[in-house]
Order: C-alpha cells, then structure tokens, then sequence
C-alpha cells in the first residue's frame, strides 16, 4: 500500500500514524494468508503435515468468511485514509521457480557422496538414494518444463 495525505475521510492521521496504519495493515493480511494456509495444508495433502483438521465444512466457510469481512474492514480503514494497495510485484511463477530452485538443492543433497558425514554406506543404501534422487529430479524437471511452457510466448 502506499499513502496519501489529500482527502482523507477518516480522522486525520499524520504520515508516521499513517505508516503505522498501513504496516499493522498489512500484517494483519499476512497472517490471515497463514490461517488460510493452515486451513489449506489439511486438503492438499502434505506429506508430513503439521495440522490435522479438526474443523467442520461449516467451520471452515465461517473462517473464510470472517477472513474476507476482516480484510474487507482491513481495506475500508485504507481507503478512509487513502492508502492504496499497491499492485502485485512478484510473479507467482518467479516465485514458484525460486522454490523450485531450493527443492532441487534438497534434492542433491540426498546423494550417497554428500551422506558422507553421516556415517558409512552400504551399497544398497548408496543405490536406494541414487534412484530416489533420480525419481525426485525427475518430478522436479517435470514442473519445470511445465511452468516453462506456460511462459512461453504465443
């Protein structure tokens, strides 16, 4: 959000109130994007989850509803004030091929020569985390070559 001092509707704030404002505004949002994060972790399967849901349907639509109408009054004190959101900066895709990036160094790091710290391995064990690497670099391409497509230029 960024603001604006001209026309304000509500009770006039000053510029270090107004930054204020719009920093308790925003944390406010992120948080509630973490409770929506919890609520979605449940339904997406992780595979190791750290919540297990424990709410109804009807729990659930309350929660969102109260998300929404808190980021609905979380808007309307902005706008009373003339902060306005600022738009998008980061591209989900960006964002998505940055995690992607940290997966793939995971994903190395499980190999048989970089275990060596932890002990000696069997060959078994060395031929177990070769093909899970490769199984895993495997899926991880395949995203990558997906989210390229979608970037493509038409």
């Amino acid at each position: 959000m960024t603001t604006s001092a001209s026309g304000n509707l509500g009770p006039s704030l000053n510029e270090y109130q107004l930054r204020a404002l719009l920093v308790s505004c925003q944390h406010i949002d992120k948080l509630l994007g973490e409770i929506e994060g919890v609520l979605k972790s449940s339904q997406s399967g992780p595979a190791f989850p750290k919540y297990f849901d424990d709410l109804s349907p009807v729990q659930h639509n309350r929660i969102d509803d109260y998300i929404r109408r808190t980021r609905a009054d979380i808007l309307q004190a902005a706008a009373e004030q003339n902060i306005v959101p600022e738009k998008e900066k980061i591209p989900a895709s960006h964002s998505i091929h940055a995690t992607m990036t940290f997966i793939e160094i995971a994903i190395e790091e499980l190999r048989p020569d970089k275990m060596r710290g932890y002990g000696l391995m069997s060959k078994a064990g060395a031929a177990y985390l070769n093909g899970l690497v490769q199984q895993l670099q495997a899926s991880a391409e395949q995203l990558h070559r997906y989210l390229l497509q979608r970037e493509a230029p038409k």
